[in-house]
């Protein structure tokens, strides 16, 4: 089995955001939220105003918010290990997801309530000291919302970002409610249940708004641009084309992957070398740290029956089994293929047969334009075999049929470096190598037709042949 590592640091860079002031940033507006919720509660509950407590509420989960804010960016803040290779990254739009749910939560207890106050219609007493705390905490709620919001564009963080929208939204809601308190003053008790409702749909709204923010990333919407990734690896020497150029995460931290088309001649290290130039430019842009990148072989107009040889060549392997020689033939616009496959020479016939009816099967699976596949079984090892010179009245006569045959085939000539041995496994066989000359024009496809023709005819003329290795070469080759 091919060893690998779930992670590489050419392919992640550490999360640049800095963390640690996040949650300081977080914790301060905590303490502000929480300053703002207790003068409203606490003037809302002296008074009865509803809507002031429901502003209260609003305060409340804006500091409760801050607290789930700051587990998401701890788990957030945690490196990338085999169960999350792509990190904790996530957490933290988890978190303002809850923020989410908790003002959902919160705007439907409030509408319910103030149904009842409304039918209710009873009188509330609202005096100077309710409007002064009114004014303070929206003091407190506007200073809390314009520090958040710049350090969480500065951060890049999506959570400092959205509890400041939410925040900027209370100073509205408080607004409204100041505005229905002086209802109230004037002799409209009801007022303080309507604008308890308001202050549940303004709360419900920011849920919403929360939800924007969020979702896009655990949906996987593109984050960053395709042409401007599209410019960067286009730069990049060795690229012939690529394709399916995708992005996703947070804004900030977003996760590039695309597929690369490269000619098929690079070898693997300069292939390895174009994707590490890649994924390094691509590191270099602004909110990119996660880069994959997918190597492919340009195709060109032959390139088809080219990976049908390279998928063969893989199955064989595979299975444990050696190509030494295949053809693919076209006949009625079906492809026909023929291969001398190598076995491992201990096995038997049946399982020799069997393992090459496998790489027909799988051959056909790969490539479905393959109508029939035609294999001849041969022997193939990766061990020395031992083995003996043949007596010297063998190899005389080896030596004389070579030459007459090659005397009857005009095309070679100059037979040469004749050996003959036996395996001593089997004292009976003979293996045979030789060395030709043939016309330095001579086709290649003419060359193997000489080899296999001289082959023919020392099997015929021979008992217990082997194999016969043949090698053509031009005259005054050393």
């Amino acid at each position: 089995m091919p060893h690998f590592d779930w992670t590489d640091d050419g392919y992640f860079v550490t999360e640049r955001r800095d963390l640690r002031q996040i949650r300081l940033v977080l914790i301060v507006t905590m303490l502000l939220n929480f300053l703002a919720t207790a003068i409203k509660l606490a003037a809302g509950l002296a008074t009865g105003a509803l809507s002031v407590i429901a502003d209260g509420l609003d305060s409340l989960f804006d500091g409760l918010s801050n607290v789930a804010g700051l587990t998401g960016l701890y788990m957030a803040g945690k490196p990338p290990d085999a169960e999350h290779p792509y990190g904790y990254r996530k957490f933290e739009t988890v978190a303002a997801l809850s923020i989410a749910f908790l003002l959902f939560l919160t705007a439907w207890q409030l509408l319910q309530t103030a149904w009842k106050h409304f039918q209710a219609g009873e009188p509330l007493e609202v005096n100077v000291w309710t409007l002064a705390a009114m004014l303070g905490s929206m003091v407190v709620q506007l200073v809390t919302s314009m520090y958040e919001l710049r350090q969480g564009r500065r951060l890049k963080s999506e959570v400092l970002v959205a509890d400041a929208m939410h925040t900027r939204a209370s100073i509205l809601v408080s607004l409204s409610v100041l505005a229905g308190l002086g209802l109230v003053r004037l002799g409209y008790p009801r007022a303080d249940a309507v604008l308890a409702a308001f202050v549940a749909i303004m709360i419900a709204k920011i849920g919403l708004d929360v939800l924007r923010e969020t979702l896009p990333v655990l949906v996987d919407k593109a984050v960053v641009d395709p042409r401007v990734i599209a410019e960067v690896v286009a730069q990049v020497g060795g690229v012939e084309s690529f394709h399916r150029v995708r992005s996703r995460g947070a804004v900030g931290s977003a996760a590039v992957d695309l597929h690369v088309r490269i000619s098929p001649q690079k070898t693997v290290q300069e292939a390895d070398a174009i994707a590490g130039e890649i994924r390094r430019r691509l590191l270099l842009q602004e909110g990119i740290n996660d880069v994959t990148v997918h190597l492919e072989a340009q195709r060109d107009p032959g390139s088809s029956e080219q990976d049908l040889f390279a998928a063969l060549h893989l199955a064989a392997a595979e299975l444990g089994l050696v190509i030494h020689e295949s053809w693919l033939h076209r006949m009625d616009d079906d492809l026909y293929l023929e291969m001398h496959v190598g076995v491992d020479p201990h096995l038997t016939l049946m399982d020799a047969h069997a393992l090459v009816e496998r790489l027909e099967v799988e051959m056909r699976r790969r490539a479905p334009a393959i109508a029939e596949v035609h294999t001849h079984i041969e022997m193939a090892t990766r061990q020395v075999q031992e083995g003996d010179r043949a007596p010297e009245e063998v190899e005389a006569l080896v030596r004389r049929e070579v030459q007459r045959i090659v005397e009857t085939i005009p095309s070679l000539d100059q037979p040469h470096h004749i050996i003959v041995h036996r395996s001593r496994g089997d004292p009976q066989g003979y293996f045979i190598s030789l060395e030709c000359t043939a016309a330095a024009d001579t086709p290649v496809e003419d060359a193997h037709e000489l080899s296999h023709l001289l082959e023919r005819e020392l099997s015929a003329q021979l008992d217990g042949i082997v194999d016969v290795i043949i090698h053509l070469e031009p005259p005054g080759s050393s």
